[in-house]
Order: C-alpha cells, then sequence, then structure tokens
C-alpha cells in the first residue's frame, strides 16, 4: 500500500475545477449523497499524506485507476460527535456523544485521470480494548467518482 503515497507533493497542476462532494453518515454506514462541480479553483493541498495505521483523524484521498493517491484533504471530523452547550451563567461546554446521522461535504480537484475518492480515518463505531486511535485507522469507504463515462459531465 505504501506504493501509492506520493512521498514529495502533489505532481498534479493547480486545477482550474473543483468537485463538492457531500457525504451522509446514517447507522455508522457512510453513503455519496451528491456531487457538484464547479467552476473554481480548489483548496489547495496542504501537508504530506496521512497513512492508514499511523495517523489517526479523518481524511479523504483522490485515486486513480492505479489506486495511486493523487491529492488528499484532511479533514476535521467531519462527523462531528461534539457539541458546545452554552449556561446561562457563561460557562461553556463541550459534550460528546456518539454521532449516527450526519452530512459533511469535502472540495477536490475535478481531475480527469481520478477515478475514486476513499474516505479515511478512525473507526465510525469505537473498538473495544486499549489500541491506540491511529493503529486501527483504515479505509472507511470508496466511492467511484460520480459522472464519468457514459451520461457524465
Amino acid at each position: 500500500m505504501a506504493n501509492n503515497i506520493r512521498p514529495h507533493g502533489p505532481s498534479l497542476k493547480q486545477s482550474r475545477k473543483t468537485l463538492r462532494l457531500t457525504f451522509r453518515v446514517v447507522d455508522h454506514q457512510i453513503h455519496l449523497v451528491g456531487y457538484e462541480r464547479l467552476g473554481m479553483i480548489p483548496p489547495p493541498l496542504i501537508g504530506e499524506c496521512p497513512q492508514a495505521g499511523k495517523h489517526g483523524g479523518f481524511w479523504i484521498e483522490l485515486r486513480n485507476a492505479s489506486d495511486r493517491v493523487l491529492f488528499h484533504r484532511v479533514l476535521d471530523n467531519p462527523l462531528g460527535g461534539s457539541v458546545e452547550v452554552h449556561s446561562r451563567d457563561g460557562k461553556i461546554e463541550r459534550k460528546f456523544g456518539d454521532v449516527k446521522d450526519g452530512i459533511f461535504e469535502v472540495l477536490l480537484p475535478d481531475e480527469d485521470d481520478a477515478k475514486s475518492v476513499v474516505l479515511m480515518g478512525d473507526p465510525l463505531v469505537p473498538t473495544k480494548g486499549k489500541t491506540k486511535r491511529s493503529e486501527t485507522s483504515g479505509e472507511l469507504a470508496q466511492f467511484e467518482i460520480p459522472g464519468r463515462g457514459k451520461g457524465g459531465e
């Protein structure tokens, strides 16, 4: 799997097109529920691509037909799981809970050679035991790029 990681930053030229993907999480299952092609420059790639089993958190990978990572975007916990609760006395607390339903969007370069997107990260259902979260990170869901081939935009 290490052969699909780009070790020296982006190899793509700056894209002039953006793909906006909308995902929905229902009962710990991730679904691609919408997409839109936009005529805008996508946000830039920042940092090296995280690696499953080595890094924790959440990220999305844009991959080609050879399963090589073309682009990645680190996601700020797209599943939520916590909210700020403000009390009348001015105190602010963060409350954590199990996320069973949620929607999030991701902007990626709309590249012709991209074939799939892969959501990576910590398990949606907590694992039992004292395993580090980063050791359990991996592929959560994979989707073909919508609109490619017959009938695509």
